[in-house]
């Protein structure tokens, strides 16, 4: 009987100890994702999460998943009647079939980025191939614009080290976030706003969605979100001007 109880203490002891473990890895993935680069553990490549614009209040507006007809035009209304430039990663067979809205997007001087042909689950779909999703995207994107992109964003944050290899060997960075705009506890278009204006900071990348999904919340959150920085002296540019600020010495 001592021993079964020993025994029961040393299992209850472990199952603590990992426990543990995982809770202290859980917060040091979540504050990577606050540093400007989030170096994937055991995957040696940087990816990026945010801007270093120093102390100049430079911040990207992004969105994943259109071109949509129905949401994507509402959002380009927004953009002009505030005069803020975005980027757009988007999804290929969108492309595909909306044209005419990514050459609006490009027209109005934003950015047009890679979000895969299909939107698949990069890491459980076996049957996908992820070096056609971002290369069929890339060629549609630059048949369109005539612009290759430069950036990838997986679908859904999900990838795993092959990922970022045929990425970075078919010429992309991997580009994640620091704060989306679509949160399960925001669930009201001013909850949401206020919870991505609290996180205000120099060079945060924001997610947003225009596309897959209703996206009427999104679209009603998002003046909210732009009056609210503005309102803090924050200027909205592309995902390549930010990173491609070099903050005074």
């Amino acid at each position: 009987m001592k021993a079964l109880k020993w025994t029961l203490l040393i299992v209850i002891v472990i199952s603590g100890l990992l426990a543990g473990v995982f809770c202290v890895t859980w917060m040091q993935d979540e504050l990577a994702l606050r540093k400007s680069y989030l170096v994937v553990s055991n995957f040696n490549h940087e990816i990026i999460t945010k801007g270093d614009t120093g102390k100049t209040k430079l911040v990207a507006l992004t969105f994943d998943d259109g071109p949509d007809p129905q949401y994507t035009p509402k959002v380009l209304e927004i953009l002009k009647k505030y005069q803020i430039k975005a980027t757009f990663f988007v999804v290929g067979e969108n492309c595909a079939d909306y044209p005419e809205i990514i050459r609006q997007e490009i027209k109005a001087g934003h950015e047009v980025e890679n979000h895969t042909y299909t939107h698949p689950d990069l890491v459980k779909d076996r049957a996908v191939s992820t070096e056609e999703e971002i290369v069929r995207t890339g060629q549609v994107i630059e048949s369109i614009t005539g612009r290759k992109p430069c950036y990838f964003r997986p679908p859904k944050r999900l990838f795993t080290s092959d990922t970022v290899k045929i990425a970075e060997s078919s010429g992309y960075q991997l580009v994640l976030w620091t704060i989306g705009v679509e949160h399960r506890l925001s669930k009201t278009p001013e909850k949401m706003a206020n919870r991505v204006i609290k996180a205000a900071k120099p060079g945060i990348i924001i997610l947003a969605h225009d596309g897959r999904l209703n996206r009427t919340k999104t679209i009603e959150a998002l003046p909210l979100i732009i009056k609210g920085y503005q309102k803090k002296g924050y200027r909205f540019v592309t995902l390549q001007e930010l990173l491609a600020y070099a903050p005074p010495k």
